[in-house]
């Protein structure tokens, strides 16, 4: 009986000490479904800056400050938006002009898919051209011109000031995280005008707070715990029944 509590004790220890092992070594797997497409970042101020198009440096004021204005409006953003569409994500950005269709214009989402943000997407929009790239290495840039359109977000049908991509899913590979931001530009001889939006309204800053990435324990740990558990307990109890008092031996 000693040899079966002994065995049973120090099977108990083995496993239990293989199961903190296999817990620490491997990686707590993200949760997608808790993850939401739905952003929607507002910048309601006019803070197109004004840049110098030779090394992109901004414009001091007269008082030594960003030169920041409303124009050209077709860089100036207003809302910037993400959501879910099935197998898609629907991404939106609106100006305060027209969304604008020329070589020198540009519009640009990165879609922050790792909560470390160690890389990218980015969705850029030229001239009706749309291609998806990243900043990852061995990522080849892929066309979606098809999938993006541009209307009208208010009451004047003429004032095309919303531009809309829809991007499949399955071309952002494993998404453990969700975020984006844009930026709208457009270039001159000399000056560069650059508005950019993301969840702090009216800041020019870096790139979205890294999300931190949530996690449980694998269902599979458990199973191997409680038998463990199990085992133990059932060891110390037959050890214990083995170290009762005896009487000492009638003379």
């Amino acid at each position: 009986m000693k040899a079966v509590a002994t065995f049973l004790l120090a099977l108990g220890l083995v496993s239990l000490a293989a199961a903190a092992i296999s817990v620490s070594a491997a990686p707590v797997a993200p949760m997608p479904s808790g993850i939401s497409f739905y952003l929607n970042y507002s910048d309601p101020a006019s803070d197109v800056v004004k840049l110098w198009t030779l090394n992109m440096t901004p414009v001091p004021s007269p008082t030594g400050n960003l030169t920041m204005s409303p124009f050209p409006d077709t860089v100036n953003l207003l809302w910037v938006r993400s959501a879910n569409a099935s197998a898609n994500v629907t991404l939106t950005l609106e100006v305060k002009g027209s969304i604008s269709n020329l070589d020198n214009t540009s519009y640009r989402m990165r879609l922050f898919t790792r909560a470390d943000n160690t890389s990218h997407f980015v969705v850029t929009y030229v001239n009706g051209s749309t291609v998806l790239t990243s900043n990852a290495t061995g990522f080849n840039p892929i066309n979606i011109s098809g999938n993006s359109a541009i209307t009208s977000a208010g009451p004047n049908p003429t004032v095309q000031n919303r531009l809309q991509i829809n991007v499949a899913k399955s071309l952002l590979g494993t998404i453990s995280a969700w975020n984006i931001d844009a930026t709208a530009t457009q270039r001159g001889p000399t000056y560069t005008y650059e508005d950019f939006g993301w969840e702090v309204p009216g800041n020019p800053g870096s790139s979205p707070t890294p999300t931190p990435s949530p996690g449980v324990l694998p269902s599979w740990i458990w199973l191997a715990i409680v038998p463990v558990v199990l085992a133990i307990v059932a060891a110390i109890i037959l050890v214990a029944r083995r170290k009762k008092t005896v009487p000492p031996p009638q003379p």
